[in-house]
């Protein structure tokens, strides 16, 4: 099997080793930096399964990439969707599949969209940070779902599995992609304005209260259109902070880094389905205000 990870950054640069470890044929579409580390000294990885180094092919630019893929996995910021999409259009008129691995509502359908195809979606629980160019740190272990119908889809999960990731493939994965929206839309934000790690925003007893607010905002969002997710939100949000301590969340990595976060599709999202049901969620509409305003007004440490 050959894959083409379109924008491999941290989670990316993780689906791609471990997929190659597995004996897929990998290319990875990159920042100059990433694709040099990579081609020069190969993509390690150091976690719970172990540290290795994976060989895979590295490009900055798409329109470089000649072979022919059976899966192209997008895993772009949300926000860099659409383009990352069209820029992929070759290969999936070449045949691939196209899968959308990111986070936030909405991804497959952007993507979809611009390729005028079925986009799959996946989501995953996988913790994991970019070190440093060529080598990502896998820092926690968790699931990945997808659905559909698509037999590569099967072939990709058993791939995962086999190098210890554990997958599977569900019925309808917008229940697991909402339930990662809610989780991220209860810690992200917060973190990103305040500047505290995931567990500081547990000891603090209003910003507890809040986290559980926003969520229970998008819960009964989720509820009203639908979506039947596997476990209380509440009660995952507070776990996933817990087990990750001492982590800087995304959002306020991308703020500190003088990047645009991906708080349009996570809160903004969940405000925009609020809004499209005649309903109200104006907790997720001030924190995506705020953290924009923070984009727009530059980070201050």
């Amino acid at each position: 099997m050959k894959a083409l990870v379109m924008g491999a950054g941290t989670i990316g640069s993780l689906f791609a080793a471990y997929l190659a470890k597995q004996g897929w044929e990998v290319a990875i579409i990159a920042r100059r930096t990433h694709v040099e580390a990579v081609r020069s000294r190969g993509l390690r990885v150091e976690g719970p399964l172990g540290s290795f180094t994976a060989k895979v092919e590295a490009y900055e630019d798409p329109s470089s990439v000649k072979d022919r893929f059976n899966l192209v996995l997008i895993t772009v910021k949300a926000y860099d969707t659409r383009q990352a999409a069209m820029q992929v259009e070759p290969l999936i008129k070449q045949g691939a599949v196209p899968l959308c691995l990111q986070n936030g509502l909405g991804v497959e359908v952007e993507a979809s969209q611009a390729l005028g195809v079925k986009v799959y979606r996946a989501v995953t629980s996988n913790g994991a940070l970019l070190a440093e160019p060529g080598f990502v740190k896998h820092t926690g272990l968790g699931e990945t779902l997808m659905s559909g119908s698509q037999p590569l889809l099967d072939e990709l999960v058993e791939a995962l599995k086999a190098s210890g990731l554990p997958a599977r493939k569900v019925e309808d994965v917008e229940g697991a992609v909402w339930l990662k929206t809610l989780i991220n839309a209860g810690i992200n934000p917060l973190g990103a304005i305040t500047g505290l790690r995931n567990g500081e925003l547990l000891e603090v007893g209003w910003l507890r209260d809040l986290m559980r607010g926003v969520v229970e905002e998008g819960w009964r969002v989720a509820l009203r259109k639908g979506v039947e997710l596997e476990e209380d939100p509440v009660e995952a949000v507070f776990r996933v902070a817990k087990a990750t301590a001492s982590n800087k969340n995304s959002m306020l990595q991308d703020l500190e880094r003088g990047r645009r976060t991906e708080v349009d599709y996570i809160n903004g999202a969940i405000a925009r389905e609020a809004r499209a049901l005649g309903m109200e969620a104006p907790l997720n509409e001030a924190l995506t205000a705020l953290v924009k305003a923070m984009e727009v007004g530059g980070w201050r440490k």
